[in-house]
């Protein structure tokens, strides 16, 4: 599960910032080459949680402090920061998670409203233009996810998708157009009735890659799901073990590389083909953060790169994981050539499979059908057959009281009057 006090930003020109919060203030680090640079504090009196964004070429970040108010540091160079008031009365005042979205003219923010007792909070859309703040809109009820209550990533200028549980505890997509603001429909993703122990979700051009760990009532589970246009595939469990921590997806140029912790050893597995097959789940070798922790990765989706999460090392200063590979000069070695994958034949064995599937689901409704049938009218057979006895015996009855009243009148005396 992501760390909420430390987040990664990565920029289009490969550059690393790394933001943390430490004993109340918030600190700002460039990596680069194995190397920080010395730590900028930024704000101080913070309360809560805090938000850092890029847009065109400036940081941001948003954070509330003691003093009740919400306040924004904006930076094009992560070295002089300025700071201003947004808010004077927050309705979130740090206790939940801040998504903040710039554009060319306004700010627009989803939070995270709890509530006092119910553990189902609000999720909320507000606009920041010419100085202040406009109505705020419900985008639904959910349930909080850990210390990172949902997941939400720029898909462009003013296209965005939310990921987050509603209160029927479904990992649900949700996307949004922000100016004009549009609300799109709620795409129920995955279920489970096994707790979640930790989720991650990356895109691609194609697909929605989702990745989880669930707890079993002996074991847990490490499980990948796909969603792409409506279809959403079926749930592949990749690792099962007493103990799996915490997992992460990933997309390094055409591989999707999926990375989890099972009783704190890194294992790996990895697929060429977009989720399609997945190779076997190994152990990772190389080297790797001593006391791993997960935290947010923010920035440009053009580096090479891609994900919305990122591994840091706890024991040594938040050192990044990269498990970005080195290209290797096959140039003197012969390699026999790999046959070439047919994405549309594949889709069409999928969609041929999905048919077969659909045809022998309907030939068994329809023999389902007939001996419903069967066994009705046997049923209704017996029913008549029931009535009719019902019937006769009534008859039997009505004849059998006819003959004792009229035995009883012919012994009864008959009596004479007294006057005589």
């Amino acid at each position: 599960m992501q760390n909420p006090n430390v987040k990664y930003v990565k920029t289009a020109t490969g550059n690393l910032f790394v933001f943390y919060l430490e004993n109340g203030a918030i600190f700002c680090q460039q990596y680069t080459q194995n190397n920080f640079s010395p730590p900028l504090m930024i704000a101080e009196k913070i309360i809560g949680m805090f938000s850092v964004c890029q847009y065109s070429n400036t940081a941001y970040v948003l954070y509330c402090q003691t003093d009740g108010k919400l306040h924004m540091s904006v930076s094009k160079d992560h070295t002089h920061w300025d700071e201003t008031v947004v808010m004077e009365n927050p309705q979130n005042s740090g206790k939940g998670k801040i998504f903040l979205l710039p554009t060319e003219t306004s700010f627009h923010m989803i939070y995270h409203l709890p509530t006092a007792s119910t553990g189902i909070d609000s999720l909320l859309y507000t606009q920041y233009e010419n100085s202040s703040w406009g109505k705020p809109y419900q985008i639904d009820r959910f349930m909080p996810y850990g210390k990172n209550p949902f997941f939400a990533r720029r898909l462009s200028n003013d296209h965005i998708i939310l990921y987050y549980r509603t209160s029927r505890n479904i990992w649900s997509a949700r996307e949004m157009l922000l100016s004009p603001y549009t609300m799109g429909s709620l795409t129920p993703m995955i279920q489970t009735h096994s707790p979640y122990i930790d989720i991650s979700i990356v895109n691609s051009k194609e697909r929605i890659h989702i990745l989880y760990c669930i707890r079993t009532m002996f074991r847990t589970q490490v499980v990948y799901q796909y969603k792409q246009t409506s279809i959403i595939s079926t749930p592949r469990v990749i690792w099962d073990d007493v103990n799996c921590d915490q997992c992460i997806a990933h997309i390094e140029k055409d591989s999707l590389i999926l990375m989890w912790t099972a009783n704190n050893i890194p294992m790996r597995c990895i697929s060429k083909d977009q989720g399609a097959t997945f190779g076997i789940a190994e152990k990772f070798t190389d080297k790797f953060p001593a006391r791993c922790i997960k935290c947010e990765l923010i920035g440009a989706d053009d580096v090479a790169f891609n994900a919305t999460e990122i591994f840091i090392d706890g024991a040594n200063a938040y050192q990044p994981f990269l498990p970005i590979h080195t290209p290797i000069d096959l140039s003197g070695i012969s390699v026999p050539s790999q046959p070439q994958i047919n994405y549309n034949k594949v889709i069409a064995d999928q969609n041929k499979n999905h048919k077969n599937q659909l045809d022998e689901l309907s030939t068994l409704l329809a023999q389902r059908s007939d001996e419903i049938a069967m066994v009705n009218a046997r049923w209704q057979g017996q029913v008549s057959a029931l009535e009719k006895q019902v019937f006769q015996l009534r008859e039997e009855r009505e004849q059998l009281n006819a003959r004792h009243n009229s035995v009883a009148e012919q012994t009864i005396p008959q009596e004479y009057s007294s006057s005589e």
